[in-house]
């Protein structure tokens, strides 16, 4: 059985970004385990109205949980972290944490955001750095437990996806009005889409992903937009960019073909 480990800052990332990946590969047989760097104490709160800081986190952990049990995702692991905080973090912390739970879970694919954070958000971005740089750790261990095996195979070392949205989906969303020009005071670009290498159908898991992102109801003024669109082309595909397979660096370009599965 192969195991996935997806790794995201806030509640609702997953739901946005993955779910439907992680539901078809759920079905598929996998096992799949969540990191979730913070419980989003800064984000909206929705129709909760004013919260403070702790109830917020209370709340948006346990839409997550729920999502959790949805998608069929066996654990959930919290590191505890402040919303918006991640960049201030003694340097290393963030990602032995992350690299410890890769020793204990031993996956085969890990997810995370690309060097955009998707959306731009700090938080987003240092957590792209710091997995790749837990994965990196991660992948070297693992290729040397590999190599002792008379039977190697390089082909089953851990990979590692940067989960995006190509740019001409952003532009097309932004025309939409489900994303802003500007996010995070940065323009919102995507990534070019020549660079995407998987594009993972979801046609099967459409109503779970828009359930999954309904559950997260402190966050339904992000939310409602994005399920409401006909035709939004991310509940139909969700996109990646295959960074690392070991400790071998992959690059793209062009010529390379998309891939329909992990």
């Amino acid at each position: 059985m192969k195991r996935m480990l997806v790794v995201f800052a806030h509640p609702d990332d997953e739901s946005f970004i993955s779910s439907g990946t992680i539901a078809k590969y759920v079905k598929a047989g996998w096992t799949v385990d969540l990191i979730c760097a913070t419980r989003g104490e800064a984000g909206n709160t929705g129709p909760y109205g004013e919260k403070t800081s702790g109830q917020l986190g209370s709340i948006r952990q346990g839409e997550l949980e729920k999502v959790g049990k949805l998608l069929g995702i066996s654990s959930i692991t919290l590191l505890g972290y402040m919303d918006g905080q991640l960049n201030v973090q003694p340097s290393g912390e963030l990602e032995d944490n992350i690299y410890r739970k890769m020793e204990e879970y031993i996956p085969d694919c890990v997810i995370t955001f690309d060097t955009t954070g998707v959306s731009n958000h700090p938080d987003h971005v240092k957590l792209c750095y710091a997995t790749t740089f837990a994965f990196q750790k991660y992948a070297f261990w693992i290729e040397k437990q590999l190599k002792q095996d008379p039977e190697y195979n390089e082909n089953d070392e851990p990979k590692l996806y940067y989960a995006c949205v190509p740019e001409t989906i952003v532009d097309y969303l932004k025309r939409k009005k489900v994303f802003s020009e500007i996010s995070f005071g940065k323009p919102w670009v995507g990534t070019p889409d020549k660079f995407v290498t998987t594009a993972i159908s979801i046609a099967g898991y459409q109503r779970v992903k828009k359930k999954a992102l309904r559950m997260h109801i402190s966050q339904q003024e992000n939310v409602d937009p994005f399920v409401a669109l006909s035709n939004n082309p991310l509940i139909r595909q969700e996109y990646y960019v295959f960074r690392m397979h070991g400790t071998r660096e992959i690059f793209v370009g062009n010529n390379d073909r998309v891939s329909t599965k992990l």
